[in-house]
This record gives C-alpha cells, sequence and structure tokens, in this order.
C-alpha cells in the first residue's frame, strides 16, 4: 500500500497532539483524550482525501480537537471526542452560516461526513 504525503502531514498533526499533557494552555487546558484522538487520528489518516487542502488542527481547552481550514468561508469543525461527535461551522458568501452535526460512530456516518466535506470545502456556497 503506498503511503501518501497526506498522511505523514496528518499522523504528524496528531503526534503532536497526543503529546499534550492537562494544563496545556497556561496551567489549564484538558489534553485530548488519548484513546478518543487516536480513534479520531485513525479515521483521518488513510481516508482524508487527498485533493482536499489540510486542515489546522488544534486543541480546544475543553480536550477535543479543531479542524480549521483556510478556505472561503472560514470553514471549522470541532470535534468533541468524548462523545465522538462533530459540529461544522462556515459562513456563506452573503454571511449565512452553514451549521451541521455529526456523531462520528461508525463507517457509516464517517462516510456521510466526508461526503458532507467534500461538497462543502468544493463548494462554499451550498
Amino acid at each position: 500500500m503506498k503511503t501518501r504525503q497526506t498522511d505523514y502531514q496528518l499522523a504528524a498533526r496528531f503526534d503532536a497532539l497526543s503529546a499534550l499533557a492537562d494544563g496545556w494552555l497556561d496551567g489549564r487546558g484538558a489534553a485530548p483524550n488519548k484513546a478518543k484522538l487516536a480513534v479520531l487520528a485513525e479515521e483521518l489518516v488513510g481516508r482524508y482525501p487527498e485533493r482536499f487542502p489540510l486542515p489546522a488542527i488544534a486543541p480546544t481547552p475543553e480536550g477535543g480537537v479543531l479542524l480549521e481550514w483556510d478556505l472561503p468561508g472560514n470553514p471549522t469543525v470541532d470535534v468533541h471526542l468524548a462523545s465522538l461527535s462533530a459540529e461544522f461551522h462556515a459562513f456563506r458568501p452573503d454571511g449565512t452560516e452553514i451549521e451541521h452535526g455529526f456523531h462520528l460512530v461508525n463507517d457509516n456516518a464517517w462516510g456521510k461526513f466526508f461526503a458532507f466535506l467534500k461538497e462543502t470545502l468544493e463548494n462554499p456556497t451550498v
């Protein structure tokens, strides 16, 4: 199996997150749950469409993960690791918001998530 450059980049970003400890944010900030972070990384590494721009991946103070794309509409996905739920948020050109929630508990849900990202990231006016 050929390993893609995208996979290396995503894996490196998740490795950095897994090294965080509680208090990473000026003495506050919960570290992401390593087991749940591994589930998220496993789903994204290898399945993330290579033609998509890579998101910035950052921890949230609550122990979650934020995916941010440098694209029109400022799309983000806030992943709550405890429940493996994700909230997509972006702005349309007219300033209205796009919001969509996902409960990422099985392959079908992940498929819908990636299909939504494909449609929305490639066409921010949806």
